[in-house]
């Protein structure tokens, strides 16, 4: 469980982490500029989850008389808007997704009991609102809920975990029946979203937690279809699809990871120098780490060379624009919400 939770938090895009050395020989494609996103007065730190393109924002900041207890922070169209903590949240708050009608998905903590001493927890899932967060449906028995992905039209998507403890399960929140939430089928068992295609392509990666098994799928109107795993590798995972074409990583039998990419016919290519792939874009641009843990950018399997260094990266936008989080000038640390634009 526990290898499972950091293998997919390294492989998304969770924090491509600057690096004091030098990035790859080749030239980065355009020089990017950070620009710090407005923020609350007060606050101690913050950071851009995710982008819906056309200046379209969302993350979570923090104050400090707050402790852990997260606010989600929308920036649409030069506005910013509080969206403020997680209704019914005890601590933490995760913010996966946003359209560009600037609706964000995320999922908040709820301490659920204790055991030894310590506090049991469960994730929830939450959508935004009328300025705010509410939660959304869940079905009877499920818990550890979490979205993955809102579509342009404002399907959800994400996993839980239901009668088996060991495997998770994919669930739809469908936009054309508000304050529903249905279990797809035809999903592997242990199913985790990684994105969703313009199509209706939703990208997974099947875990079986016992076997100690990772398998990257396609899946499609009730019918998933395995992609192969890449030459060498002993499992694969999916970290995000667009247009047709899938990035991930491969893994070996100890689960060293490889970054590829897999072509719209199925067919798995290593990205050079490659370790992770992390988010891909409508263009093809690619964000990941390189070798040296390097945060670096592919145009599908040529290398463009280095990332932005001077920041946390997050996301990445379909106009080649990144986010994450920064330091403000003269400072190593905290890092505020900041996005780099091309040019």
């Amino acid at each position: 469980m526990l290898l499972t939770t950091a293998l997919l938090a390294a492989s998304a895009v969770t924090g491509v982490a600057p690096s004091a050395q030098a990035a790859e020989a080749a030239p980065q494609a355009c020089t990017y500029r950070a620009t710090h996103l407005p923020v609350p007065a007060g606050i101690e730190a913050g950071a851009v989850r995710a982008t819906g393109g056309d200046g379209v924002y969302a993350g979570e900041i923090q104050f400090p008389e707050e402790d852990s207890l997260q606010h989600a922070v929308l920036w649409q169209d030069g506005r910013l808007t509080d969206l403020g903590p997680a209704a019914g949240a005890d601590f933490d708050l995760y913010i996966s997704d946003v359209n560009s009608k600037g609706t964000v998905v995320g999922h908040g903590a709820e301490i659920t009991g204790v055991t030894d001493g310590f506090p049991s927890w469960s994730w929830f899932p939450v959508v935004s609102r009328d300025g705010k967060l509410e939660q959304l449906p869940v079905l009877p028995g499920t818990y550890d809920v979490q979205t993955r992905v809102i579509t342009e039209n404002g399907d959800i998507y994400g996993e839980g975990r239901g009668d088996d403890p060991n495997y998770t399960e994919v669930y739809k929140w469908p936009a054309d029946r508000p304050g529903t939430v249905v279990k797809l089928p035809g999903f592997p068992r242990g199913s985790n979203v990684e994105g969703v295609d313009t199509d209706g392509t939703v990208a997974v990666t099947a875990v079986d937690n016992p076997k100690g098994t990772w398998r990257p799928y396609l899946w499609k109107d009730g019918v998933a279809k395995a992609l192969p795993i890449p030459a060498g590798a002993a499992h694969a995972q999916v970290t995000g699809i667009s247009d047709g074409y899938v990035i991930g990583d491969a893994l070996t039998s100890d689960y060293a990871r490889s970054a590829v990419l897999w072509d719209r016919t199925g067919k798995a290519t290593a990205l050079p120098n490659g370790k992770g792939a992390g988010a891909i874009n409508s263009q093809g641009l690619i964000l990941g780490t390189n070798k040296r843990s390097v945060s670096s950018l592919w145009q599908l399997t040529s290398s463009v060379g280095a990332a932005p260094s001077d920041g946390m990266l997050y996301a990445l936008g379909d106009d080649g624009t990144l986010a994450g989080a920064k330091a403000r000038p003269g400072a190593d640390y905290p890092r505020f919400p900041a996005v780099w634009n091309c040019g």
